[in-house]
């Protein structure tokens, strides 16, 4: 029995790149805390085996391309229709591409900034309105250890990575005043089916230099489940616009 800190109990959480990898973790261990989730992905089928991994009851699918403009806007008021007003907002989608800078073009970075960066800045909008959100509530962004520090070959991404980490201080300041956290997870890379295939393509060589490049080694999404779920819940009540490294130690190097 998780105490009264940890507990999500009656907490109504909406989760975004709930299909899988991060997303997924966080849904299922915030059902096991007591949440109702509302699962938010563009992949149906996906997002409906996940839902039957879920503790308990009530859980919904909400299938939605955060990154449409047209869709973006109804995604949360949706969730509320269905659950109530919401404790918190998990954003977890979005996209990683190895790109040399040679070969970025403005139509990759545009794309990588829209599903990064702006599909965050709307759903805080639309989450900070009374008749979407609970009295106090709160945001988790999932930024990225490669955001703080960077990396060869991933600047789009590590640029959209850290403006996420920007608007979470930005946006802790500002929505200070109507009683709402914003903070952020920093992560490292951890295994999941999009890791496995980069493995794939990167080779053997290569990937035992990334996880040379983490103390702990290589993670898990559960292990980026639990410290998300750490800031959304009561034990964090005095934490707002932080960003924190979940990366077996990449960054403190």
């Amino acid at each position: 029995m998780a105490d009264s800190n940890s507990s999500l109990d009656r907490y109504r959480v909406a989760i975004t790149g709930a299909s899988s990898g991060i997303g997924r973790a966080i849904a299922v261990q915030a059902s096991k805390r007591g949440a109702t989730v509302a699962l938010i992905a563009r992949r149906e089928s996906e997002l409906h085996a996940v839902q039957q991994e879920l503790a308990g009851s009530g859980h919904v699918v909400i299938v939605a391309d955060v990154a449409d403009d047209d869709e973006v806007g109804r995604i949360l008021p949706e969730a509320v229709a269905a659950l109530g007003p919401l404790n918190v907002l998990v954003h977890a989608a979005g996209v990683h591409q190895v790109t040399p800078l040679r070969a970025v073009s403005a139509a990759t970075a545009r794309r990588m900034f829209d599903v990064n960066v702006t599909s965050a800045v709307m759903l805080a909008k639309s989450f900070r309105r009374k008749d979407v959100r609970a009295d106090e509530a709160n945001i988790v962004f999932l930024s990225s250890a490669i955001g703080l520090v960077g990396g060869s070959g991933v600047s789009v991404y590590a640029a959209t990575k850290s403006a996420v980490a920007s608007l979470t201080q930005s946006l802790a300041l500002e929505l200070a005043r109507e009683k709402i956290r914003v903070n952020a997870i920093a992560a490292g890379i951890v295994t999941t089916p999009l890791t496995e295939e980069l493995h794939a393509r990167l080779g053997g060589e290569v990937w035992a230099r990334i996880e040379d490049a983490h103390p702990l080694g290589i993670g898990t999404a559960d292990d980026v489940a639990s410290a998300a779920l750490f800031l959304a819940s009561p034990a964090a009540r005095w934490i707002t616009g932080s960003v924190l490294s979940v990366d077996g130690g990449y960054t403190a190097q």
